[in-house]
């Protein structure tokens, strides 16, 4: 067994980043849809972390469980190096599910985006005007507001925002936009946070509890 970070979002809600995943490889065993699996993809050498959808005799085919399409490329059996069996984040463990059980979770999440997208056109124009107004979030106590904090990953900075305990948001250093999930967004004013971004911030090893936006 051996362990890794994960960050990023395209395993939420299975996975959410920062968690310190458990990673068993499989020897001999054969891979099986449904396992959420440790890899390298072929010619690259950042490793990736999704749920393996079909196993053909040409190769293993993976899918983020929060991603719409099945990955470009075919993994072979080297190429995988071990499941995901659990994680864990603030002294608590939750098992990951993997097989069976794995394809039952991944059809829910399928069903549940297209749930989600039905709805979200009924209800995406009174939710952006709350978010882009930032109303709630002027009335929140100060207590009960999200806050940014950052951890290194590879020396580089990751940026994310709680709410208690419970990352709502993650910084997207590329896009360079907030990606937050829903309904957290009545909860935050971007334009805080954008404007908290460029101040000075103290940094320390692990969690760093900069402001609240």
């Amino acid at each position: 067994m051996f362990f890794a970070a994960y960050v990023g979002p395209s395993m939420n809600p299975t996975l959410r980043g920062p968690e310190l995943m458990e990673i068993v490889p499989y020897d001999n065993r054969p891979s099986r849809v449904g396992d959420v699996v440790f890899f390298l993809p072929p010619q690259r050498d950042q490793p990736i972390v999704h749920r393996i959808v079909r196993v053909t005799p040409e190769g293993i085919s993976t899918l983020g469980d929060n991603n719409t399409r099945e990955d470009a490329f075919l993994l072979q059996p080297m190429d995988i190096k071990g499941r995901v069996v659990a994680v864990s984040r603030g002294g608590k463990r939750r098992e990951i599910a993997g097989g069976l059980r794995g394809q039952l979770t991944s059809r829910w999440l399928r069903w549940r985006r297209v749930v989600d997208r039905r709805v979200s056109r009924l209800l995406h124009p009174p939710y952006r005007a709350l978010s882009h107004w930032g109303l709630i979030a002027w009335l929140l106590p100060a207590s009960f507001r999200p806050r940014i904090v950052v951890f290194q990953t590879h020396g580089q900075d990751q940026i994310r925002l709680l709410l208690g305990q419970h990352v709502i948001g993650r910084y997207d250093h590329q896009q360079r936009q907030w990606e937050i999930q829903r309904p957290f967004r009545v909860f935050v004013d971007e334009r805080v946070l954008h404007r908290q971004q460029d101040e000075n911030r103290t940094r320390l090893p692990g969690w760093i509890e900069d402001s609240e936006p």
